[in-house]
């Protein structure tokens, strides 16, 4: 899990994240339903299919972005959770989000992304959902080969591209240049607001 803040003018939010291991076997309705019950002081709770999710720094971008357009008035969507989802996929349309994003029965491997007013509030809310869904992965999103080309793919990254960031073959490094590239991608949806 990681927690770090999240900032729209001079107030601070607080966005956790974590891959989990789904050996609660939960669908699509159960994670729906654990996510809209909501603590006070949390202002969103979004699951998402890791699959695509290239580090970290990926959504907390998402986060950040997604409380920017919140709090700056100019969401695409009508909730904080959904707007999540848009970012991290770099959609515009909330149904092509939940298309790639989205989570659905069988998946063995969930992001978690929670925004809200205190960190320890946020960490609650993640152990709790640890607790309900399954096992914290130890690092977050390992990329392997597949994975990274999978996800080039979807947001569209090219290998010159990332080559313009390293001209290292090292998996981790590539993996994060890749990271910056999607980064990017997610930024680009509030461009387009």
């Amino acid at each position: 899990m990681i927690l770090e803040t999240v900032e729209y003018e001079n107030k601070i939010f607080w966005a956790g994240i974590a891959e989990l291991f789904n050996s609660s076997h939960m669908g699509t309705d159960a994670l729906v339903k654990l996510a809209s019950e909501k603590d006070e002081g949390i202002y969103a709770i979004q699951f998402l299919d890791s699959s695509l999710i290239v580090s970290i720094g990926h959504l907390l971008s998402a986060a950040q972005n997604a409380v920017n357009a919140w709090k700056g008035d100019y969401m695409l969507t009508r909730g904080l959770d959904a707007e999540i989802l848009v970012y991290a996929s770099a959609q515009r349309q909330i149904s092509r989000a939940i298309e790639n994003l989205g989570i659905r029965d069988g998946l063995q491997s969930i992001a978690l992304v929670v925004v809200g007013g205190s960190k320890k509030d946020v960490r609650n809310v993640i152990t709790k959902m640890i607790t309900k869904v399954g096992e914290e992965a130890k690092t977050a999103f390992v990329p392997d080969r597949e994975r990274l080309e999978r996800i080039m793919h979807h947001y569209g990254v090219n290998e010159k591209e990332v080559k313009a960031l390293t001209d290292s073959d090292e998996i981790e490094i590539w993996a994060e240049a890749l990271s910056r590239c999607v980064v990017s991608r997610v930024s680009l949806v509030a461009l387009d607001t």
